[in-house]
């Protein structure tokens, strides 16, 4: 495998270790914070958890950039909110010796809620009533290509804000219209009363969580209301714990809009299919000429045979995707061989050269 990488791929891990060295001072946090997030899905998870790493040494500075990025990661209707990069700063809280028992276990019990339907798994079931009638309905029996919850309380003007907001949403509406989306607005506490008298616009389901379920049993992680989770029609999480609806009008807009395809994807197709038939050749000549120098043909010889030999016979691969990579833009794939999957990374030059290709971890890729 180690042959597999060239020179112009990034070693991510010593970047990221030399960059926690760099920490501003405590009166820079908020800034350095704001930095890291630009980097964005794992590169900034790893650089997160290397900056509490190397702030250990400072239990004072540890504390502070503890309680920063708790506030600005955890709070939905923070720029910053980021529910991975909080997860990532408490596990490294409980992990680590820092912080005392009580202080720990506090962090502790924090990161148990922010576990609870993360993005990724399936959002747990709850039960509602509608002001219409006195039938309990469930979050899974509803059907549509996507699911909207918007946890929201009556007696909250941020609430009635957002709540306004999303019935004047045209993408919103449309895709209500187009029965692709359910809106269903969920008040999770006791005042009957006060939700009964509450209205709510015509595309959205009114619901009122009767059982107490949802913040009895704590079956939803709710720091602050409103804040919306969307769900696809198997009920997977989408977005958690988001308090932007502009975030998720953009992510509804990408996730209904055929993007235009990229000529670069075919052009990683063919550099997958040379490497599939083992064209150690014709993979060095389609190099870049800035790279070429530091690789060689047989660089390239037997890539797919060694890895089969651990992963058994190669399956097929997932469509490509783009992330940026060190600044730089990639095109990813998921590659699924008979024991396992892995990702893959081709990065290209501005004329479609390659300047790197590495099969990695599929958690290196895979998106949060």
């Amino acid at each position: 495998m180690k042959n597999l990488i060239l020179a112009a791929m990034v070693a991510i891990a010593g970047w990221l270790s030399a960059s926690a060295q760099g920490i501003p001072a405590p009166e820079k946090f908020n800034e350095y914070l704001e930095q890291v997030v630009t980097l964005g899905g794992n590169n900034a998870e790893l650089l997160i958890s290397a900056t509490m790493e190397s702030l250990a040494k400072d239990p004072m500075k540890y504390r502070q950039m503890l309680e920063l990025a708790e506030r600005r990661f955890s709070d939905a209707a923070d720029p910053l909110h980021n529910e991975t990069l909080y997860m990532a700063v408490l596990q490294h809280a409980v992990d680590n010796y820092v912080l005392s028992g009580t202080e720990k276990e506090k962090q502790r019990l924090l990161l148990e809620g922010a576990k609870k339907n993360m993005i990724g798994s399936i959002a747990t079931d709850f039960d509602y009533i509608t002001p219409k009638d006195k039938t309990v309905h469930h979050l899974k029996d509803l059907k549509a290509d996507y699911i909207l919850v918007y946890f929201n309380n009556p007696d909250c003007e941020s609430c009635e804000t957002v709540k306004q907001r999303l019935a004047e949403n045209e993408l919103i509406n449309q895709l209500v219209a187009d029965k692709k989306l359910i809106v269903l607005a969920i008040y999770p506490y006791d005042d009957q009363k006060l939700w009964k008298k509450a209205k709510y616009p015509d595309m959205m389901i009114n619901g009122w969580n009767q059982s107490r379920q949802i913040e009895y049993a704590e079956l939803y992680d709710l720091p602050t209301l409103p804040c919306f989770y969307l769900l696809d029609s198997n009920y997977k999480v989408l977005i958690k714990n988001e308090g932007s609806l502009n975030k998720v009008e953009a992510k509804l807009k990408a996730l209904t809009t055929a993007p235009a395809q990229d000529p670069n994807m075919a052009r990683c197709e063919q550099m997958f299919n040379l490497l599939l038939e083992n064209k150690a050749q014709e993979l060095y000549d389609n190099m870049s000429d800035k790279v070429k120098s530091q690789a060689q043909p047989v660089m390239f010889d037997g890539i797919l045979t060694k890895v089969e030999n651990q992963y058994g016979k190669y399956q097929n691969h997932e469509p490509w995707d783009i992330q940026q990579i060190q600044g730089m833009q990639a095109y990813t794939s998921l590659v699924n061989f008979e024991k396992g999957q892995l990702g893959l990374i081709v990065i290209l030059d501005e004329v479609g050269k390659m300047l790197g290709i590495n099969f990695v971890p599929a958690q290196a890729i895979k998106k949060n």
